[in-house]
């Protein structure tokens, strides 16, 4: 047998050392952290948390008067509605859809609408995102590739809450300045139906299978439940009351907002913004299963990337109260920026 030269044996342990260390940078870039975004409307910025700690990590400035955040499917960019203000606070009667880059946190581009947006709805490909305009009677479709806005579809007066179905064959859009929920073919552009409420729409979910469409409005401490297909209203679910509260004699037009369906498709979560709660209901067959008091004004739900937790921001006390899913409570609260509304919860590789 040929010997080796000790020379040899030294090359290659080095060879070795050295594929072991190019190896180590691989291994720390696959670690994950789950972050969730929240969207400060009056501070103009967005707050990121860690899912883990509970701690804010980081802020990333948008503008003056972000609207809604969600993330596109594969959540490596985060999309913000803004109202676009002038020096003196007063709008300008235009937005932008502002596209964010998670993991760097730094803003990619912009895209300009013509006119105020509200909430936002992603395709499942990624390719095209929703964007309604309330200010007007349209949605404006943003090309992702193209960054700008290719099309638009007239659904009513105030468009507001919108989602999009899992198939991404149709869209379901709340009309807050009127009293439908209009559908339509996100092919076609074509308006399906129109589902009527007879009060302004405020947010709305769609169950996984399209079987039940959830729907909070103005005036009206409770949820109603309506197949959307045919139109018909199954229930209505009435929203918990606190122990020795009672309804006012007058109901504000912004009674509730916010509602999330888990991602197994079991549980139906909503804020109660009168009084500070949010209600759970089982699905399919909408019994009440939990109440669990938060912060001040509760707006939006968002669940952590794992499905185990809800992230609810108060915009009334400036902080997101974290829910444990399992045991229906608090299990703790974050300070944020300036009246936070809506949040996006994303996985990106950690720092």
């Amino acid at each position: 047998m040929k010997r080796r030269s000790p020379q040899y044996a030294i090359a290659i342990v080095a060879v070795g050392a050295a594929l072991a260390l190019s190896a180590r940078p691989a291994a720390l870039h696959a670690q994950k952290q789950a972050l969730v975004f929240v969207e400060n409307s009056h501070s103009g910025d967005v707050s990121i948390i860690d899912a883990a700690t509970l701690k804010v990590t980081g802020t990333i400035p948008i503008g003056q008067s972000p609207d809604e955040i969600v993330a596109s499917p594969a959540g490596d960019v985060l999309y913000l509605s803004r109202i676009v203000r002038r020096d003196d606070g007063r709008p300008t009667g235009n937005g932008e859809l502002v596209a964010v880059d998670p993991a760097a946190r730094t803003v990619l581009w912009r895209a300009p609408l013509r006119g105020s947006p509200n909430h936002i709805a992603v395709s499942p490909d990624g390719r095209r995102v929703y964007v309604t305009i309330v200010s007007g009677s349209w949605v404006d479709i943003v090309d992702v590739a193209k960054r700008r806005v290719v099309d638009s579809v007239d659904v009513g007066t105030g468009p507001h809450d919108i989602e999009v179905s899992r198939d991404g064959k149709t869209v379901y859009v709340g009309l807050i300045r009127g009293t439908d929920v209009t559908v339509f073919d996100a092919a076609t552009k074509r308006v399906i139906r129109r589902i009527p409420f007879g009060q302004s729409v405020r947010p709305i979910a769609l169950s996984h299978d399209e079987s039940q469409l959830f729907v909070q409005l103005s005036h009206t401490h409770a949820i109603t439940v309506v197949d959307p297909r045919s139109g018909k209203i199954v229930k209505r679910l009435a929203m918990p009351l606190p122990a020795g509260r009672t309804l006012p004699d007058s109901m504000p037009i912004d009674v509730n907002h916010g509602l999330r369906i888990t991602g197994d498709g079991k549980f139906l979560i909503a804020n109660g913004s009168l009084f500070d709660l949010v209600a759970i209901w089982s699905l399919p067959d909408l019994r009440l299963v939990g109440t669990v008091p938060v912060g001040h004004d509760p707006n939006w739900i968002v669940l952590s990337p794992d499905g185990k937790r809800a992230f609810v921001s108060n915009r009334g006390s400036d902080d997101v109260s974290v829910i444990d899913l399992a045991s229906r409570r608090e299990v703790g609260r974050v300070k944020v920026g300036s009246y936070p509304q809506r949040m996006a919860a994303v996985v990106v590789a950690a720092k």
